[in-house]
């Protein structure tokens, strides 16, 4: 049998948190009510006469699904970095001596911010400290929304999955549901079984 990946089981966790909290913010819309109104009522400007709350858990769960099921920018932005790592950089500004320094063109001010900003976006697709960090917010906001107690329970669990495959050294690959490659010499040989 195989090895159970943690990170893309937490995916999946995540994955469904975040589209039970997308639809408990569209419902929220139409039945406002916070989860603790039993307790207080201090809250409810949250939730109405401006929906702020579920403007905010709409915001995160997109967020979640986008991280987790990544848009083709996440992925594309994490397989470029990972083979331009080592290489220079082709339209990087370069410092010259002459009297007739130009100031850089508007495109190459573009490109450099583009690249920047597909390595934060490689690098945030491959984090799960970031995932650490940013999910229970997500999981704040869902828990006091009364219709997304359940999203914010998925994504306790998520957390606790990811934290699992972190500290025994799991990585997310860049390209979602692949598998780090194996090291060689590292197992008896194939096909073997252990008894």
């Amino acid at each position: 049998m195989g090895k159970l990946i943690k990170n893309h089981w937490a995916r999946l966790i995540i994955l469904t948190a975040a589209a039970y909290q997308v639809a408990a913010a569209l419902s929220g819309f139409f039945w406002p009510k916070l989860f603790w109104d039993f307790l207080t009522t201090n809250l409810d400007h949250a939730v109405r006469p401006i929906p702020i709350l579920q403007i905010i858990n709409l915001l995160l769960g997109l967020l979640g699904l986008a991280w987790e099921w990544p848009l083709p920018l996440f992925t594309t932005a994490a397989i470029s970095t990972r083979r331009s790592k080592n290489s220079n950089q082709k339209h990087g500004l370069k410092h010259t001596t002459s009297n007739n320094t130009r100031s850089p063109s508007y495109s190459q001010n573009l490109t450099t911010i583009s690249r920047h900003i597909q390595r934060f976006l490689a690098g945030m697709h491959r984090s799960i400290e970031a995932r650490l960090v940013v999910y229970p917010l997500s999981s704040l906001a869902a828990l006091l929304l009364y219709q997304g107690t359940n999203a914010g329970l998925y994504y306790i669990i998520g957390m606790g999955v990811y934290f699992w495959g972190f500290s025994e050294g799991e990585v997310v690959m860049g390209v979602p549901w692949t598998l780090p490659r194996r090291v060689s010499g590292s197992g008896g040989r194939r096909g073997a079984s252990k008894v």
